[in-house]
């Protein structure tokens, strides 16, 4: 069984989308989904018959470009993180997934024959589960077919300005792969906050990560949502909260990189931070909306919640 996306509404240039495309088959790690074959036809327009379940009767001309995967039968990570079949995944279970989310993040990004790839748009439903429930990333072509520069701009339309994306990329100019990682670091950050402490990420991330770092670094927050878990798995879901947090720093320079995540996770303690030498120029900081305590948007507020919660000055 295999799973084919259809390009739709963006026609990449042909030799472009062959080079990728044979790349992301050479691309072989049990955290990543497999890339299985391709196609690229130019002999014929095509017709769109339905797009997310309404009809849309319209004549496409470009090329039919196709990418085929194997299969994930069990979904993706969103599924299990969301709603009340979320408190019946084990802290095992939980391990397991951000131990093999980060380890196929550190292979993207380690690339291959020196081709690192960033992702730009990592989260939960871009993580699928296999038949043996292993974490798969997928998703990872688009910034490569159609440009990390032109990602943001399709990013923003899909998503919004929120997702799982730092604030520090919508601001960000030019695509300086060192940077770009920094922007995969903090997506994979929020996630494994989101299945440590079982807290959804949703609207400002400040907002929550100002509350993990308040409230979840002391053991009895954790003993009271794991109550049956050693000590050996209280220091591990512990461990992975002060990967998170470091990974949502609001300075990408400090974030760190996807190998020494991998070195704490194997090691169990923090490694000696490497400084990201040559990360380009860094965006300047966007001015945010802080929320009150009732939930409403303030704008007078916009300074005090930049320096309260990302630690940013107007």
């Amino acid at each position: 069984m295999i799973a084919v996306k259809r390009l739709i509404g963006v026609e990449i240039p042909v030799e472009k989308f062959k080079r990728e495309a044979e790349q992301f088959i050479r691309l072989d790690h049990k955290n990543i989904v497999k890339v299985a074959s391709y196609c690229h036809d130019q002999s014929r327009g095509h017709r769109l018959v339905q797009f997310k379940g309404k009809p849309l009767p319209q004549l496409f001309n470009g090329p039919e470009q196709l990418l085929c995967y194997e299969y994930m039968h069990n979904g993706s990570l969103r599924d299990y993180l969301m709603g009340q079949g979320s408190r019946e995944i084990d802290w095992q279970m939980r391990y397991k997934l951000i131990k093999g989310t980060c380890a196929g993040l550190d292979y993207l990004h380690k690339g291959r024959a020196g081709c690192p790839i960033v992702h730009l748009n990592l989260s939960p439903s871009n993580v699928l589960l296999d038949h043996n429930y292993i974490p798969r990333i997928t998703g990872f072509d688009f910034s490569k077919l159609i440009g990390e520069k032109n990602t943001k701009s399709v990013v923003l339309k899909l998503n919004g300005p929120i997702a799982y994306l730092p604030p520090d990329f919508f601001h960000s100019k030019g695509t300086d792969l060192k940077y770009l990682a920094t922007v995969d670091i903090y997506s994979l950050g929020l996630m494994i906050l989101e299945i440590a402490t079982q807290q959804e990420i949703k609207g400002i991330h400040g907002v929550l990560i100002k509350s993990i770092e308040e409230n979840w670094r002391e053991e009895s927050q954790i003993t009271r949502l794991y109550t049956s878990l050693g000590a050996d798995e209280l220091r591990q879901v512990k461990m992975c909260i002060d990967i998170g947090l470091d990974c949502v720093k609001s300075n990408p320079e400090k974030r760190p990189t996807a190998g020494a995540i991998m070195d704490w996770l194997n090691k169990e303690s923090k490694p000696v931070p490497v400084s990201r030498a040559g990360a380009g120029v860094l965006p300047r900081p966007p001015v945010p909306t802080n929320i009150n305590h009732a939930g409403r948007i303030q704008e007078k507020e916009k300074a005090g919640f930049l320096k309260r919660h990302f630690g940013w000055k107007k």
